[in-house]
């Protein structure tokens, strides 16, 4: 079974890197069998991932994401200043 997989951004966390989340620069191959298990999903069938290939080149982009249990509320942290 050969399928093609896209999208402008993906991230496969590193489990060593849980506070500041670190991807992997390609789709590991635990990722890619859970991929194929939503997709086409029998009891019967086990995915085993002999190859992946990149056919584009591997851009990284930096994000930040607020990973607090509340949300924040811009007037009091300016209050704060």
């Amino acid at each position: 079974m050969q399928i093609k997989i896209w999208g402008d951004r993906a991230l496969f966390c590193r489990p060593e890197f849980k506070a500041e989340p670190c991807s992997y620069p390609v789709m590991p191959p635990t990722a890619a069998s859970g991929l194929l298990r939503s997709i086409f999903w029998k009891p019967q069938f086990q995915y085993v991932i002999e190859k992946i290939t990149v056919l584009n080149p591997i851009c990284y982009q930096t994000m930040m994401r607020n990973t607090g249990r509340k949300k924040l509320v811009v007037s009091q942290v300016l209050a704060q200043k």
